[in-house]
């Protein structure tokens, strides 16, 4: 015997080849060294996002072990060609319980520039509670045409499609669901450069420029919506390492771009010796979604209480307790866990709408 699980969808918003699936394989290990210790658990739900995970954190590992022989590189060079899911199971150790079911909705960033494969994404982002908007970082801050702090790279939305996905999100993302604010996380990726530089705080200055009038919309609206921004360093941080050295160029020294008139090539460069990926802050934003859907739990729990008898509340302690199984409250007991880690302020980060007091 066991609960329902509640089950929440999330939509993965990305440019080609930003590493949207480099942030799940990090977030879930970042995930698991956080709260290790903790009675959290997380772990892929079905084969497919076990054996995907594998496949990139092997890919990153790979970046690591060849460095000897090529110290630059380009990162996620194996895009997705269709729409993916993967799903996680949020439990507890001590209880038996179908948990929490996160839901990522993955799809290949090329999409975002075919009418037609866009008529696929639309109805799946009208059932999610949740969107992350996963910034190529280098393209938002390099090839600027002024040194104003919130200037942004002149390819900067053909890689990150600022406005096409703003717009979307304004179009088929508004509204507050039946029990909560929905939420938004901005997601700068391959900060490592940036944070080398200290340069975190221009990040997040260049992220409000390039999506200012969707912030604004948020802002507007801001009890219908959690919106944050949430960069991480999905290679690690420890004593430089790994970090953004330039965009190809050809033998005039011009920057190669592909069919998009986007940088064909990113390339990054072993600054020192690592041995191995430490990705840093890449568990925030699953924090950010757990400290969302424990929100949800409560409420939904909350309005089952309000609408079930006396006599069902009795049962429902009872199979609680002597089956051990895990209830709503048991799952409310780790919400002070998860925001005594969560980052709010600091290299980057911003709550910019906080209508669930995060």
């Amino acid at each position: 015997m066991a609960n329902k699980p509640v089950e929440i969808k999330v939509m993965m918003f990305g440019g080609r080849r930003c590493g949207k699936t480099s942030v799940l394989a990090a977030m879930q290990s970042c995930f698991e060294k956080e709260f290790g210790r903790s009675n959290l658990t997380i772990a892929a739900a079905d084969d497919d996002t076990l054996f995907t995970i594998e496949e990139k954190n092997r890919e990153i590992a790979g970046y690591f072990h060849n460095q000897g022989r090529s110290r630059e590189f380009t990162p996620d060079s194996n895009p997705t060609l269709e729409i993916m899911e993967y799903r996680f199971n949020i439990g507890l150790k001590n209880k038996t319980s179908d948990g929490i079911i996160v839901d990522f909705i993955d799809y290949p960033g090329e999409w975002l520039a075919d009418r037609e494969k866009v008529k696929k994404i639309t109805p799946l982002m009208k059932e999610c509670n949740i969107i992350i908007i996963a910034i190529d970082s280098p393209h938002l801050m390099e090839q600027t045409h002024s040194d104003e702090e919130d200037a942004v790279g002149e390819f900067n939305d053909a890689r990150n499609y600022c406005h096409r996905i703003g717009d979307w999100v304004k179009l088929h993302f508004s509204g507050k669901s039946n029990l909560s604010a929905k939420m938004i996380l901005f997601v700068p990726l391959k900060c490592e450069k940036y944070y080398h530089k200290n340069q975190m705080g221009m990040l997040n200055k260049k992220v409000k420029k390039a999506y200012a009038s969707t912030l604004n919309f948020f802002e507007n609206n801001g009890q219908a919506y959690e919106v944050a921004i949430t960069p991480i360093l999905t290679c690690g941080a420890e004593d430089k390492g790994v970090e953004f050295s330039r965009f190809a160029r050809d033998d005039d020294g011009e920057i190669i771009l592909d069919s998009y008139r986007t940088p064909k090539k990113a390339m990054y460069i072993f600054t020192e010796k690592m041995i191995e990926p430490k990705p840093l802050y890449c568990e925030q934003p699953m924090i950010y979604v757990l400290a969302y859907v424990l929100e949800m739990v409560r409420r939904l729990k909350q309005n089952e209480q309000d609408s079930e008898g006396f006599f069902r509340g009795i049962w429902r302690a009872f199979q609680e307790n002597f089956f051990n199984l895990a209830s709503a409250q048991d799952f409310m007991s780790e919400r002070d866990n998860i925001k005594k880690v969560m980052k709010k302020v600091d290299n980057g980060y911003e709550i910019v709408s906080n209508p669930l007091n995060f």
